[in-house]
Order: structure tokens, then C-alpha cells, then sequence
């Protein structure tokens, strides 16, 4: 935010660290979202604003809900929204990149399991229960998912730029057509859906659609487009149905899953194991680990590419739950302390989302308890079991209690959904302190992955990638519970085994007895020792 005399940056509890270092010395300030001393945004404009004063943003970088928050608590600003300063320096410096083109290519009905005429007619029945005419939708890996597409327009992300509007008689995608093949062209033409050029979508939806119910989720439209509804329409309001759709992965989106786990899992053990071994020599930095991962992660089958920029970081640094390491600032991992890895892959049949923290050399007392209550809290939630309906949020004391317990806590997420050969970070689910009261449901893939983080000393972080199935039904309701997904040893070498109970001693043993069976026929030599010794019951 920049007014005539302060500018801030606002960011929550993943990024205060790095923020600090990097806004040193500038006029910038950090605001920590999330903190009782922090004012929000909407409080900074009306102290540092006079109370008639004006607002201006880029309405195509802004969602409506965002948007409408303002106006409600900002009730006699005047706001423009159709400014966009930034942009205008940027091209007159002469160094802002060309908009993002790549190909897009089919998703294969083999690796989705649904035909995209079935997805459609699906969202149909869905509109048309709500007595909608209108669902527009702005979300990316949405529009990928309906219409059985993946291209690379966003790094790490496989989707293409686009819009999409979706009636009882229409499916119009709005795209840059020079990015589609003859061949993508002939499978939007076999689906019912027809093709318009990306810039169309504000004229053409000012132009046709009149006296008709829109259906939109505010977080995921813009308010140029909103703008461009006409006030003779009905707006609804709700989450994208197609996100809904895509939340509940069909059996064989979590049979080529679990495939991709597996090749996941190779690659982790090859590189923990180069990574081990290279430690000593002092030539192994947090930025070529990072580069010799993704290595590892091309030699396995179907792979695309990361499914999210790797974090690489040694001792401190892994304080710092969204570290980026960098070529500019290279940090040699020690045989010392704690080394974290947080890293994923996409490939044809899946998406992976993985963190391991392990030993590198000797450990303190405090690394050590941390790592421990960080893995109790990660068996918590992954061993837990709870009632059909439980709101998502709820799910979070599980992870946290037993830190909790010790005075400690960690300023991100427990767990995220996770998109099929999509975005890495997908709704409506999320595990969070933070209020959600979206319902976890069977079919859903999300992550579970507490952490401890002390600045200046050490950060540690434990994830897997589960999937809610179906539990007991007893008497008392419906219990659902979740299935692992992810392939890859836990370090028993920083766990103190007097704080763990039997049951989660046991549960250790058996998740790394289970690795050993599920890798062990894909690796050989020093890295089947590597895995041998990493999966040993402790």
C-alpha cells in the first residue's frame, strides 16, 4: 500500500522473517498480518487518509471480494479501479516480461478418469439445481480440470490463462488461440466447447448476458470482469462449483497418484542419499541440493516439472517456512544441524508435495525435542479419526496440541488440498487455525505439516500428503479417517524416543517398514543401502 508520504507491505507468518531482510533499509514497511498489534490494511487508509479520500488499483489484479471488503469498511472512499501506475513504469522502463505462451496440450482421460463432457454435464446438474442460467469462472486450475486441458503459462502450475463461461447451452473458453493445436482444437470441438479470444471476455459478457442469474465465487473474479455484468442480472455468490468438483478425487485420479508417489519417493531417496554423502566434502550448497533433487525427479516417468519452486535451506534458514535459497547467496550445508528440504514434482499421473528435515551432523538438545513434538504432532493428525461433517478447522487442534503443550506454535497452515496434475495449494479444504468451516470429505488429498521454527537457530518441518477415505460407522455416526499417500523414510536419527508413546512409536516403524517394501524394488547399490539403513526400527 503507498500513499503520498508511507508505503507498506502487508504478509502473514510465512514470510516475516525473509520480509524483514528484505525490506532493510527501504522506506517499506512490514505489517505482520495475523499479530494483535498489527492494523490491517482497511485501519492503516484510515489513519494515513483523509475519511472523502480516494483509492485507486488495477480492477484486473483485485478480486471482487477484496474489493467489496474495502468499500464496506471504507464506506465513504472513492475508489478507481482501473489504475494501474505500476504497469505504466514498468513498460516505460522498458524490462517487463512478455505475457506468458505455451501450448496447451490434452489431459488424457487415462490420468483424469472423466471425460469432459462428463465434467460439464456434471456442472450442469449442479448449476441447475441452484437455478443458475451463468457460471462464470476465473480460477485457472478450474477451467483445466473442466475441460481435461494442462499447459505452463504460470511456472510451476499447469495452466493456461483463460476465463471461462458456462451455461445450459454453451461452454465459451476465452484464450489466447494461438496457443491451441489443431488437435486441441478437435477435442474442444467433440466436447461442446467453443473458443473466443481472451480479451473478448468483458465485451462479451456486457454484450449477452441480461436479465439472467450469474453464478461467481468473489475470491476468484476480478473486478474488471465483475464490472462488466450488467446490474440486470442476479449475482450469486458461493465457491466455484467446478472447485467442489475437483476437490473429491475419483479412483483413478488417486490410483496415478499414488504412482507418482512412488517415483517421488526414488527420486527423494537418491538424493538424500548424494546428499549425505556430499555433506562432508563441504560442496554441497542449498541451491545445487536444489538443482540435483530436481535431477533426480527428471529420470522418473511422465515428469513435467516441479510443482512448486524447492525449499532448500540449512540451519536458519529453515526458520524461514518459505525460505527461497539462490545462486546469489550460496549457504554450504554443514555436518552440523538440522538440513530441510520442502520440494514437489508433477508428472502425467500426479502431483507431489514433500518435506523432510534430517540430520546432517550433531544435533542440540533443542533440535532434537523440536524434531520429536514436530513428528508427535504429524502422527496426530495423520492417525486420527473423526465424524462425517467435522469442519476442516477442527482437525487442526489435533496437529497442534501436543506443541501446544510446550508453549510452542507455527505460523502457517497444517494442511492444504493438493490438485491433481494442478496447483499444488487447492481449496475448499484447508486444516489452519484460521477459520474454515468447509467440511473435510472423503476423496479429498491434503497435506499434514506442522513445523518449529526459531529464528536465528534452526526450522523443522514434516509433510505428507494423505487422502480422507472412509472410517467406521458405529453407533454414534460416521467416522472418516486418512490414508497416506507419500513414500519417503522419516529421520529417526533427531527423534528422542521418551517422547514418543508406543502407539506412535509404532505407527514410525511401520510407515518406514512400508517405505522399505514400496521403494526397496526400484533402487540399488549405495542408495538400497541408504534406504535399508534410513527405514532400520528404532
Amino acid at each position: 500500500v503507498v500513499t503520498m508520504d508511507k508505503s507498506g507491505l502487508w504478509t502473514d507468518g510465512r514470510y516475516f522473517v525473509q520480509a524483514e531482510k528484505e525490506l532493510k533499509n527501504s522506506e517499506v514497511e512490514l505489517y505482520k498480518m495475523g499479530l494483535s498489534d498489527t492494523p490491517s490494511i482497511e485501519e492503516f487508509l484510515k489513519e494515513n487518509i483523509s475519511e472523502y479520500g480516494k483509492i485507486a488499483f488495477d480492477g484486473n489484479c483485485m478480486s471482487v471480494s477484496e474489493y467489496e471488503n474495502f468499500m464496506k469498511k471504507l464506506p465513504k472512499i472513492t475508489f478507481v479501479t482501473d489504475v494501474d501506475y505500476i504497469g505504466k513504469i514498468w513498460n516505460e522502463e522498458g524490462n517487463r516480461p512478455e505475457k506468458p505462451f505455451s501450448e496447451v496440450y490434452i489431459f488424457d482421460e487415462k490420468y483424469s478418469g472423466e471425460s469432459v463432457k462428463d465434467r460439464i454435464t456434471r456442472l450442469r446438474e449442479m448449476m441447475n439445481e441452484k437455478s443458475l442460467d451463468y457460471h462464470f469462472i476465473g480460477s485457472l486450475d478450474d477451467i483445466c480440470y473442466l475441460l481435461n486441458i494442462r499447459a505452463n503459462d504460470v511456472q510451476c502450475n499447469p495452466v493456461v490463462i483463460s476465463f471461462l463461461l458456462v451455461s445450459n447451452d454453451d461452454c465459451i473458453l476465452y484464450v489466447d488461440k494461438d496457443k491451441l493445436t489443431d488437435k486441441v482444437k478437435k477435442h474442444f470441438e467433440d466436447s461442446g466447447v467453443s473458443i473466443k479470444d481472451y480479451e473478448l471476455v468483458n465485451k462479451d459478457i456486457s454484450k449477452t448476458i441480461s436479465k439472467k442469474t450469474v453464478y461467481i465465487e468473489p475470491r476468484k473474479v476480478n473486478v474488471s470482469v465483475y464490472s462488466s455484468i450488467n446490474t440486470n442480472n442476479t449475482i450469486v455468490r458461493g465457491l466455484n462449483l467446478s472447485s467442489l468438483m475437483k476437490a473429491h478425487k475419483n479412483n483413478i485420479e488417486i490410483k496415478n497418484t499414488k504412482n507418482a508417489f512412488i517415483k517421488d519417493g526414488v527420486a527423494l531417496v537418491k538424493f538424500l542419499n548424494w546428499l549425505e554423502r556430499g555433506v562432508p566434502t563441504g560442496n554441497v550448497t542449498e541451491m545445487n541440493a536444489s538443482e540435483k533433487l530436481l535431477e533426480f525427479r527428471k529420470q522418473g516417468e511422465l515428469f513435467i516439472e516441479d510443482s512448486f519452486e524447492s525449499i532448500s535451506a540449512y540451519g536458519s534458514n529453515a526458520s524461514m517456512p518459505h525460505y527461497r535459497p539462490s545462486h546469489e547467496n550460496p549457504v554450504t550445508v554443514k555436518n552440523k544441524g538440522l538440513y530441510l528440504i520442502d520440494s514437489g514434482g508433477h508428472y502425467l499421473d500426479g502431483t507431489t508435495d514433500i518435506t523432510r528435515t534430517i540430520a546432517v551432523g550433531e544435533l542440540t538438545q533443542d533440535e532434537i525435542k523440536h524434531y520429536t513434538l514436530t513428528l508427535k504432532a504429524h502422527i496426530s493428525l495423520m492417525d486420527c479419526r473423526f465424524l462425517k461433517g467435522t469442519p476442516c478447522s477442527y482437525l487442526d487442534a489435533f496437529t497442534r496440541q501436543c506443541l501446544w503443550k510446550e508453549g510452542i506454535n507455527f505460523n502457517h497452515g497444517t494442511g492444504h488440498g493438493v490438485g491433481h496434475v494442478l496447483n499444488v495449494h487447492e481449496g475448499p479444504q484447508r486444516i489452519a487455525v484460521a477459520g474454515n468451516e468447509y467440511p473435510m470429505e472423503v476423496g479429498m488429498v491434503t497435506s499434514d505439516e506442522p513445523g518449529v521454527y526459531v529464528a536465528g537457530s534452526h526450522g523443522i518441518r514434516i509433510e505428507n500428503i494423505m487422502v480422507c477415505v472412509e472410517g467406521e460407522t458405529t453407533q454414534f455416526g460416521e467416522f472418516l479417517k486418512f490414508d497416506n499417500l507419500t513414500v519417503v523414510p522419516i529421520d529417526t536419527r533427531p527423534v528422542d524416543k521418551s517422547l514418543l508413546t508406543l502407539e506412535e512409536l509404532k505407527w514410525l516403524n511401520d510407515y518406514n517398514k512400508m517405505c522399505y517394501e514400496k521403494l526397496s524394488p526400484y533402487l540399488s547399490g549405495n542408495d538400497l543401502e541408504y534406504l535399508k539403513e534410513q527405514c532400520k526400527e528404532i
